[in-house]
């Protein structure tokens, strides 16, 4: 019996020490800003990037989230988990609460839309983010001047109307079932000769709908004809009609597609990627430029030339990548057991392992999934006792 008790009371410390070791992801933060343009104080839920406290040099994208309150909790989850995958790029996430939604998100006042709420404060709306939310959000955390703006129905309406009145206020729009019907589609004389300026356009808009049917929908493909036949140069757009989601999960399954969406419309080509480090900096500069933001070359795009140049057997040159993306990444995991792959490629088992035993090492200060690594480096391990043995 005392045996029994003494395993459960291990037992118990080992799970007291697992559940004391484990770390949330990221970091969030809720704080108040006062606006005189309002008149009125707005709760902001703010959540910083993983390794924000660890890159205490790198500037973020920031995601400005309309609805906040309804929407952060979700869309810092999807984003967390493209992250740990590659799959997006790391952000600050600023949630914005409500508190006159119908006023804020509308562009015009619609007297049969009373029962719900004033509506038509749009335009003063957009003060507030140009004026003094984002330049808020710029003093107080490290941004990097790349802000996407998304929102949901109502507030997806707002989203859509900020690119046409605004655009330059944003680099990256998402609207998820966008109320593109409001006062009778009153923004679609404007969105006909937005979109058939010739005046460059270098913004991504992510747009989609679900199974609302009825002016949701026909609306949603009148505006989706309206991008179809434009021809501004730089714009570049994602439409998505998903009848298996309801209006109220459109923002849910639609964030996870604009991130990974948005991030494609920004990464190199495999054509570029093949052409080697050289190629892919200049990508960016010249993305930099184009979105007026400091385009850092990103992780995944320059781990991808280190192992083509690793499929070719071009040993330096792929441990030189490789060490490259250390260098810019110097508290990522990953990095250190790319270095690694190419270290044991060549055959150099010792700095092989130095780096697998980095990896793992950093993956614990990362607060990622590390088995892979423990695996990768019992395989050295036994790789090169089998060696010794020889």
């Amino acid at each position: 019996m005392y045996q029994k008790l003494a395993c459960i009371f291990i037992g118990a410390l080992l799970s007291l020490s697992h559940h004391a070791t484990a770390k949330v992801r990221g970091e969030a933060i809720v704080t108040t800003v006062t606006s005189e343009i309002l008149s009125e104080s707005r709760e902001l839920l703010i959540h910083l990037p993983n390794n924000y406290s660890s890159y205490k040099d790198t500037t973020y994208p920031v995601l400005y989230l309309l609805d906040g309150q309804r929407n952060f909790a979700h869309t810092v989850g999807t984003l967390d988990l493209l992250n740990q995958s590659g799959m997006a790029q790391e952000m600050i996430v600023v949630g914005i609460t409500n508190t006159v939604r119908s006023r804020d998100f509308t562009p015009t006042y619609d007297e049969s839309y009373n029962e719900w709420g004033i509506s038509g404060g749009a335009d003063n709306f957009l003060d507030f983010l140009e004026k003094e939310l984002k330049p808020y959000v710029t003093s107080n955390y490290r941004t990097n001047n790349y802000a996407i703006l998304a929102g949901h129905s109502l507030s997806a309406l707002f989203t859509v109307y900020t690119l046409h009145e605004r655009p330059d206020m944003f680099q990256a729009y998402f609207a998820f079932s966008p109320s593109l019907w409001w006062h009778e589609e009153v923004i679609f004389p404007e969105a006909k000769e937005f979109f058939k300026s010739d005046s460059d356009l270098n913004k991504y808009l992510y747009v989609n709908m679900g199974s609302e049917g009825g002016k949701m929908l026909s609306s949603f493909e009148h505006y989706s004809e309206l991008l179809n036949s434009s021809t501004r140069k730089g714009f570049t757009f994602d439409t998505e009609l998903d009848t298996s989601e309801s209006h109220n999960t459109t923002a849910l399954a639609g964030m996870s597609l604009a991130l990974q969406k948005h991030l494609n419309s920004l990464r190199p080509s495999g054509t570029v990627i093949q052409k080697g480090l050289p190629a892919i900096e200049q990508y960016y500069k010249d993305l930099s430029e184009k979105y007026a933001f400091h385009a850092k070359p990103e992780y995944k795009a320059v781990n991808h030339a280190g192992y083509t140049a690793l499929n070719k057997q071009d040993f330096e040159s792929a441990i030189a990548i490789f060490k490259k993306n250390v260098a810019s990444f110097p508290n990522k995991s990953d990095a250190y057991d790319s270095l690694a792959d190419g270290y044991e490629a060549k055959g150099d088992l010792a700095m092989a392992l130095k780096m697998r035993k980095r990896a793992l090492a950093m993956s614990y200060e990362e607060n990622v999934e590390n088995g892979a690594y423990k695996t990768r480096l019992n395989n050295l391990e036994k790789k090169i006792g089998e060696g010794v043995k020889k």
